[in-house]
């Protein structure tokens, strides 16, 4: 992996589970420091998470963690709930034996995965959710969710978890995967809404507790 996508990965992970507030400064000089490496892969790995919305790059200023407000986090959620669930149900009609077994894998991974691993079981849940999305034979979809999705923080849920959240979570992606897999569409895209409703109460529990 190139140093500008470890440093990537490890400002985005921070970024996600809110480790980095929203609207705090990433300073490069610190950065160089604290990962060893040098102001361009730090650079570069900016102007990636500046695209993806993520961050924004104020000049002379610096970069800056984007805040993204209580009805921000509820539209994406809705959106995503409402093009996942169909992305599902469509799944469970184009999905291949192929796409059905890498399905299995990934729950089989997630129930072997420590509930302290949650970069892990982020990554995890992440390829679950696009292979999905790719099962669902719906290229332009694909590219809308898979954009919203990584353009805002509400992929993190994850690192908002606890033990009991992530076990349901589990037996819901394994209702998900079996359903597809027996070509249940209408169950399917009921599970996922669901599972994408308790994200977002579980998120917005976390997030915004001091908003009431």
């Amino acid at each position: 992996m190139a140093r500008s996508d470890e440093v990537y990965e490890t400002l985005r992970a921070q970024i996600l589970s809110g480790e980095r507030a929203a609207g705090s400064h990433v300073p490069e000089e610190s950065l160089t420091e604290t990962l060893g490496v040098s102001r361009t892969p730090v650079r570069a790995a900016l102007q990636r998470l500046a695209d993806e919305g993520l961050v924004v790059v104020r000049a002379r200023r610096g970069a800056f963690v984007a805040d993204f407000t209580r009805a921000d986090v509820d539209e994406v959620f809705e959106l995503r709930r409402l093009l996942e669930s169909r992305a599902a149900q469509r799944a469970a009609a184009h999905r291949t034996d192929e796409q059905v077994a890498g399905l299995g894998r990934l729950v089989d991974e997630m129930a072997a995965l420590p509930t302290h691993d949650r970069d892990a079981l982020h990554r995890n849940n992440r390829d679950f959710h696009e292979l999905v999305l790719e099962a669902a034979a719906s290229p332009r979809q694909q590219r809308i969710v898979t954009s919203l999705a990584r353009s805002s923080p509400t992929q993190g849920t994850f690192f908002d978890y606890d033990d009991e959240d992530i076990a349901r979570s589990l037996d819901v992606h394994r209702l998900i995967a079996r359903a597809i897999g027996e070509g249940r569409g209408e169950l399917a895209g009921e599970l996922m809404a669901a599972h994408i409703r308790m994200a977002h109460e579980s998120f917005v529990r976390r997030r915004f507790a001091e908003q009431g």
